[in-house]
């Protein structure tokens, strides 16, 4: 499923030192690539979101590579450079393949960033691996609870036949209308349109969805970025975090942001990241 765009994206990873891995899982290759940084704040993994893929993280890369001990960047199943499960794509099988990915490749507790699907992952991994997770900041989380209706509703936004559907599509995820809007809406209607991203899709239901306890039982630091300007995500989904989550959550509203931020303001995002690592290195250094 990747694009040309990706293999090159990957190459210029590569070029700045990341070695691109393919780790077995139980569902099939999980690829990651893997880099040391260049500062002592704790390692960091970046979490993708729905037909995204890690290399897709290239512009934040360099803002926070030179701050931290190691970056790595797995494909969720499915996505990107990895299989995709073979007895079909569901939420279980792209946690069970991440936990195990993540257990192989890190040997040290890291702080994980997620987007989206991503945030919603590192939730999960969280909750199962709280030994191996140092903090959590979650950019535009998925997984709010919804009824059948709101989530059947929900679901069709992401049914892009058209080029015109893809368009809007993108115009809901940019906090700002780019005027690459066409071009990105080719790739985004190509990633959505595969049958393994349509699976999966397909494939959630209410019962898979968060509970107001699998938040509010997070013991490590939480930063939750919630963009003003997201309009992929209902302004409800955002109440669902900001009540449930522990009370030791960060939480930031940016005015300018969308869903994805970090493909508009890599810098600023970039900057976020880096002051929560930060926090979390100093809360756990010792008295």
């Amino acid at each position: 499923m990747p694009a040309i765009s990706d293999h090159l994206a990957r190459a210029s990873l590569r070029a700045r030192f990341f070695r691109s891995r393919n780790i077995r899982t139980s569902v099939g290759r999980l690829h990651v690539l893997d880099a040391e940084g260049h500062g002592r704040l704790p390692p960091l993994v970046l979490l993708h979101g729905l037909s995204s893929t890690g290399v897709h993280y290239l512009p934040l890369v360099r803002h926070v590579q030179p701050h931290v001990q190691r970056l790595v960047l797995p494909d969720l199943p499915g996505h990107g450079f990895s299989d995709a499960p073979p007895n079909g794509m569901r939420g279980d099988a792209l946690a069970r393949g991440l936990r195990e990915a993540l257990d192989e490749v890190l040997h040290e507790p890291a702080v994980i960033f997620g987007n989206s699907l991503g945030a919603l992952a590192a939730i999960r991994y969280a909750r199962e691996r709280p030994d191996r997770v140092r903090g959590l900041f979650l950019c535009s989380p998925g997984g709010a609870p919804m009824s059948e209706q709101d989530l059947t509703r929900f679901l069709d936004t992401f049914r892009v036949e058209t080029h015109a559907s893809a368009v809007a599509f993108v115009d809901r995820v940019f906090g700002r209308r780019t005027s690459l809007r066409h071009v990105v809406a080719w790739g985004v209607r190509r990633r959505m349109r595969h049958p393994t991203i349509r699976n999966l899709i397909e494939s959630v239901t209410v019962d898979g969805l968060l509970s107001a306890e699998e938040l509010s039982d997070l013991q490590m630091p939480v930063w939750l970025s919630w963009g003003r300007r997201d309009g992929v995500l209902p302004r409800e989904h955002f109440d669902f975090f900001r009540e449930h989550l522990p009370g030791h959550a960060v939480v930031h509203e940016p005015a300018d942001h969308g869903h994805s931020p970090y493909l508009e303001d890599a810098q600023g995002v970039g900057h976020a990241i880096v002051d929560f690592l930060v926090e979390v290195q100093r809360a756990q250094l010792p008295e």
